[in-house]
């Protein structure tokens, strides 16, 4: 009886020893793919992958290089590779059939001399180039839940999107910005050009923009906005929250701000009156553009 007892106390514990070995024995993921490319005559670059984070650097040379670190080293799960006489297309390659075990992230060097075109896509992937001061011609950032990092872009179009994600960025610089959420926060140290920013309920915090702007949540989320430098005329519409706008202090401007169930709050209120649910009026004597807010269920707040 005591020896049955010892055995299946030994069976119990070499059990539990495999379990044990199993878990410490996780692979990490190490480089498994290299790929480098001429520069030389592109004009746009594509890198889309799914759940990967990536992560740009600058290149030491004039050659983009692609790096993949994975768990399981297979050919089958590399890169694959679009290219033609101007552009490279880069995307995820396969996957294990059961694939709770395996991971993957890429690392992108790009050069500083690149000016080009680039875009970049995901879907749970964290998207991260915050180490990288950047020039092109055009950016496309669009990521579907994953975080997305910007430092600086400048750019004559700039387009980022995100389901659910967070876009995260310390500056912007283009003729034409256009940012696109769902759900996904919209974050930016400083912007300089003509946005066109449209969210369903996400939030929206610029703490310093230059230039001209269309403004939409198109459900809720707060909008906050801050202009140091206005060279166009400014829209803001915000269906079930709030609006915060910070205008120059020397603007000269008309102003149209409309509420169904909210409050209209400004600094200028000697220059303005009301008529409804409409408070309108000309802040300044030579006014340069037009300012509209507009809101149906969320308070605004403009100041000066």
């Amino acid at each position: 009886m005591k020896m049955k007892k010892l055995l299946k106390a030994c069976f119990v514990a070499a059990v539990g020893l495999l379990i044990l070995t199993g878990c410490s024995n996780k692979q990490s993921s190490t480089l498994a793919n290299e790929l480098t490319f001429s520069l030389d005559d592109i004009s746009e670059v594509t890198i889309s992958y799914d759940e990967e984070k990536v992560t740009f650097y600058e290149s030491e040379n004039n050659e983009l290089t692609i790096k993949e670190y994975m768990t399981e080293n297979k050919s089958s799960y590399y890169a694959k590779v679009n290219q033609s006489s101007n552009s490279i297309q880069i995307s995820e390659g396969g996957k294990p059939f059961f694939k709770d075990d395996f991971s993957r992230y890429v690392e992108v060097y790009l050069p500083a001399s690149y000016h080009e075109s680039l875009t970049v896509t995901t879907t749970d992937g964290d998207i991260n180039i915050s180490a990288l001061e950047m020039t092109l011609n055009a950016l496309r950032i669009d990521s579907t839940a994953g975080a997305v990092k910007l430092n600086i872009v400048a750019a004559q179009n700039i387009h980022l999107s995100t389901t659910s994600g967070v876009l995260d960025v310390n500056r912007l610089e283009a003729d034409t910005i256009r940012v696109d959420t769902t759900s996904g926060s919209f974050s930016c140290h400083t912007l300089n050009g003509n946005v066109a920013y449209t969210s369903t309920s996400g939030n929206a915090n610029i703490q310093s923009a230059i230039g001209s702007g269309n403004y939409k949540a198109n459900n809720s989320g707060e909008l906050n906005v801050v202009y140091t430098e206005v060279t166009g005329d400014l829209s803001f519409y915000n269906k079930n929250d709030s609006i915060h706008v910070t205008l120059p202090v020397d603007l000269e401007f008309e102003f149209q701000a409309t509420t169904k169930n909210g409050s209209v709050s400004t600094n200028f209120q000697e220059s303005i009156s009301m008529d409804g649910r409409t408070t309108s009026g000309t802040v300044g004597e030579h006014p340069t553009v037009t300012v509209k807010v507009e809101t149906n269920n969320g308070d605004i707040e403009v100041t000066q």
